[in-house]
């Protein structure tokens, strides 16, 4: 009876546990994915902390720590649902979320807060996506006032850089493809920073940064920041440019891209291109383009003897001609990875690299220095005309990684490196007044420029109401423009071309520039009140270290040979049958006008500023910035000249925003604000730098002050549907004391230097609209167009000290342009897949550099241009592109009344290009 009482037992037991054994089996091997992302606020979008989120249905779930992040594992694959909780927030329940098996994914939940929101509300996570992408809208959340190109609208563009990116932006400009100009202010008023740390500048009379350097598969976004807030530089006159680099993605990913194409006046064309020696198509030269030991190493100011000229001629490298040949392709090649896992850790990365070579060409090039002409037209001095051909390569990585340190900390260290080289070669003729008779002329150049930095941050969220955020940066930046050449041949009088026995006959510049940047800044901000109404005080320092060294020494060779030598190519005259030890017939001499400086500039801040909400439809953001800046600029030139000039200031800088948020999709944006600007460097030394015959010497003042501009700004904005905007804002500006570039012509050269005028003002309109075309009809669903205007004007009210009388003592900035239109039409499929872009850019008449009486301004006209972009899925995750950029190839033109001053054509460039993604 026993034995079957137990053989019963056993049964039962076996019916009951074994099904339950087997259902947790099934659960532990049930495959499972995860959920990441960010809890922010709708009205500002800001990270929210402390929200509870939680898988419905179960007890999986996760906190929100800094900057509103969380991460939720061990998620059962399929379809799940997920609510948020958190006090003065109203709840939401998000549904429809498919996880991946073995995967993650991505979602961002925006909270309203509770006096908004009173019941809970439900959404589909494709709706929620849509609702998040609104509040993470920077234009519409952001503080201030800001436009932002983002990684999705790049890739649909031919834009290979973040120069051409930024250009799509409203008001911005684009100079020499490289320096923005933000509402028409020239370069010195835009400052540029990457990842939110300044970037320094390779350019030795430009403070901005030429964004040609940064790749534009490495970009996230480029961002333009147009109001002054206390939390950024002083020196944010014009605008900020912001270059986010890739972030990371929410699982691994792996994405390779190559393309190939031509310039139209490149392509099997014979050009002038600069012989190579070495290490060019990596951007680093090689040691022979160095400046000779012998004539580092001489003491000019005392006595040289024949032996060193001779040894002189026989180190220096023996090059001073273009090489002609047809010009080839152009390619490109980029990779990266990024992810949330190293060897089992969860450690947020992003390895990004490319690399790129074109040739590109200036056919059709002139060049001329004018003077007054019967009936006020300006005649030329000097008159030439020839091609220039270039070689570029171009290169950048980035490192990125990031950590959560439980769930209050986060730290990352981002890490980016780029380098270029340029590689040219010109060549022109023509006729020269001075002379009275034909030149020919002939230029190597090869020019390159890197910027690195590292830059390790923390944000660390101290309970509810504390954040304090640091960031610590170090930067190097260069530019190496070694072994320049410039070589004059004029006609003699039985019609030969010989070498000129001047100074200007045959040069060699060796210039070198080199500055670090060591930035730090920490940021504390307090939560006030109700943690919903994201009231907040913020309190921060700021320290910028720069130290900065330029030296551009240049020599003149001289021949005392015959006309039968001097009528033969440089590296004849130059060479060893004319540098033996026992020849006397080569003579090197510094240009005394060529030399060095060094700088030092030592800024530290502080501010206050607190962000406040008058009820739930306006808010208050006001504070001020202090600032003092130390600038010294040491100067010498080759002549023995030596000069100090230092720039020491503390200033104030006060702002006031106010921003008002008409209905959900309705914002008015007020802003009134003082900030500044600081003459560069270079502007500071008195001393002439002299260009090549026919170029331009610029001399430095030591007697610059500093800018202060006040600055006025109104802004509506509307978010009709996700993906369209439409917006009129209408800015001033005032200028104490501006800096001005000016011009005059002397001896067949020009002649410039900067003064501050007395003041200027600053005005314009900003219209921008986009807009899905579905309204006119099915199909119009898949386009969408969009349009960019800025109209504005200035006067700049001139002094006239030194002598010199200007030709307009009232008249529009220097780099101001009167408008700037940008428009365009997008297809997109509606699988996405496939998408189709055609921009337009046309920027006004603007003024390059201020003329001396009796000489006009020097104006750029207006150019048009027309680039197309072509995306198409191959087959898998194989996609290709085809890019066609400057299709209407208008000609760049400089004119002075009625003389080209400078003119040539660049081109049509063509190219098509595959991409991988896994």
């Amino acid at each position: 009876m026993l034995s079957r009482f137990a053989r019963q037992l056993m049964l039962a037991m076996t019916v009951a546990v074994v099904p339950a054994l087997s259902v947790a089996a099934q659960g532990a091997d049930a495959p499972v994915g995860r959920i990441t992302g960010r809890i922010i606020d709708t009205k500002s979008g800001q990270g929210i902390a402390a929200a509870g989120v939680q898988i419905v249905g179960t007890t999986i779930g996760a906190q929100s720590g800094v900057d509103g992040r969380y991460s939720i594992v061990r998620v059962p694959a399929g379809t799940t649902t997920l609510q948020v909780r958190r006090i003065g927030y109203g709840p939401k329940t998000v549904t429809g979320i498919v996880v991946p098996a073995n995967g993650s994914i991505e979602l961002d939940i925006s909270l309203a807060s509770a006096d908004v929101q009173l019941a809970a509300i439900s959404v589909t996570a494709n709706k929620e996506k849509g609702t998040v992408n609104d509040a993470l809208n920077l234009q519409r959340t952001a503080t201030n006032a800001v436009n932002s190109i983002t990684a999705e609208q790049i890739a649909r563009s031919p834009d290979g850089d973040a120069a051409q990116a930024a250009q799509r932006v409203s008001g911005v400009t684009v100079q020499d493809g490289k320096y923005l100009q933000v509402r028409g202010l020239s370069e010195r008023y835009t400052t540029a920073s990457l990842n939110g740390a300044r970037i320094p500048s390779p350019e030795p009379e430009r403070k901005v940064v030429p964004l040609d350097l940064f790749p534009a598969n490495l970009l996230q976004d480029v961002t333009t920041t147009k109001t002054f807030t206390p939390d950024q530089p002083g020196d944010f006159a014009g605008a900020n440019v912001n270059i986010r680099t890739k972030e990371f993605p929410a699982s691994r990913q792996i994405n390779y891209s190559t393309s190939f194409g031509a310039n139209s006046r490149v392509l099997g064309q014979t050009l002038p291109f600069a012989p190579r020696a070495g290490g060019e198509l990596l951007g680093f030269a090689n040691n022979n383009r160095q400046i000779p030991n012998a004539i580092s190493q001489a003491n000019f100011l005392g006595n040289v003897s024949q032996g060193q000229f001779n040894q002189m001629a026989q180190q220096q490298r023996n090059v001073w001609s273009p090489s002609p040949r047809n010009g080839g392709p152009n390619g490109s090649f980029g990779a990266s990875t990024g992810g949330n896992t190293i060897l089992g850790k969860r450690i947020g990365y992003v390895l990004s690299g490319s690399y790129g070579y074109s040739e590109e060409v200036r056919a059709n090039e002139q060049y001329a220095v004018g003077n007054q002409g019967a009936n006020n037209t300006v005649v030329p001095l000097t008159s030439l005309s020839g091609s220039t051909g270039r070689s570029s390569a171009q290169w950048g990585g980035i490192a990125n990684f990031s950590k959560l340190i439980g769930k209050s900390s986060r730290l990352s260290l981002n890490s980016t490196m780029t380098r270029s080289a340029d590689n040219e070669a010109r060549s022109d003729r023509g006729f020269d007044e001075n002379l009275g008779d034909s030149i020919a002329r002939t230029t190597l150049r090869y020019v390159e420029r890197g910027v690195a930095t590292v830059t390790g941050a923390g944000e660390h969220q101290l309970g509810e109401r504390h954040k304090t955020s640091w960031a610590a940066t170090y930067a190097n930046t260069g530019r190496r423009e070694p072994d320049r050449s410039d070589v004059v041949y004029a006609r003699n009088n039985t019609g030969q071309y010989t070498l000129l026995s001047s100074l200007d006959g045959a040069r060699r510049l060796y210039f070198d520039l080199a500055e670090t940047n060591n930035t730090a800044q920490v940021d504390h901000t307090i939560t006030i009140g109700e943690v919903a109404n994201q009231n907040t005080l913020k309190v921060g320092a700021y320290a910028r270290s720069t130290d900065r060294r330029a030296d551009a020494p240049i020599f003149a060779f001289l021949s005392r040979a015959g006309d039968n030598v001097r009528s033969q190519q440089p590296n004849v005259i130059f060479g060893a049958d004319q540098s033996c030890n026992n020849c006397s017939l080569i003579n090197v001499q510094p240009v005394g006008q060529a030399g060095s400086y060094t700088a030092e500039d030592r800024t530290v801040a502080s501010y206050l500023m607190a962000d406040w909400g008058l009820g739930s439809r306006v808010r208050v953001i006001a504070g001020a910035r202090v600032e003092s800046a130390d600038i010294t600029v040491d100067a010498s030139t080759q002549g023995g000249f030596t000069s100090s000039a230092n720039l020491n200031n503390t200033d104030v800088l006060p702002s006031l925003l106010i921003n008002a948020k008409l209905t959900d999709n309705q914002n008015l944006r007020f802003g009134i604000t003082r900030t500044l600007a600081r003459p560069e460097y270079r502007e500071l030394a008195p001393v002439t730098f002299r260009d090549v015959l026919g170029g331009v010497s610029v001399t430095g003042n030591d007697q610059l002050r500093r800018s202060l501009i006040d600055n006025l700004d109104l802004r509506y904005e509307a978010f009709p549907n996700p993906g369209e905007v439409l917006s009129i804002g209408v800015f001033a500006k005032r200028f104490d004391s501006p800096i001005e570039r000016i011009e005059q012509a002397t001896s067949g050269a020009y002649q410039a230097r900067f003064q501050n005028a007395l003041s200027a003002v600053n005005a314009g309109v900003e219209l921008e609209l986009r807009k899905q075309l579905g309204f006119l009809g099915g199909w119009a669903e898949p386009l969408t167009g969009f349009s960019n205007v800025t109209l504005m004007s200035s006067s700049v009210d001139l002094d006239t000290l030194g002598g010199l009388t200007v030709t307009d003592r009232t008249r529009r900035l220097v780099g101001q342009a009167p408008y700037v239109v940008n428009a365009g039409m997008t297809y997109s499929s509606l699988s996405g897949t496939t998408n189709a872009t055609i921009l337009y850019n046309v920027v006004g008449e603007r003024i390059q550099a201020a003329g001396v009486v009796p000489l006009p301004n020097i104006v750029e006209k207006p150019r048009h241009m027309v680039d197309l972009s072509l995306r198409f899925p191959v087959i898998g995750s194989l996609s290709a592109r085809v890019d066609a950029r400057n299709l209407l190839d208008a000609r760049y033109q400089f004119m002075q009344g009625n003389l080209e001053r400078e003119g040539y054509n660049a081109g049509r460039t063509f190219s098509v290009g595959l991409s991988w993604r896994q």
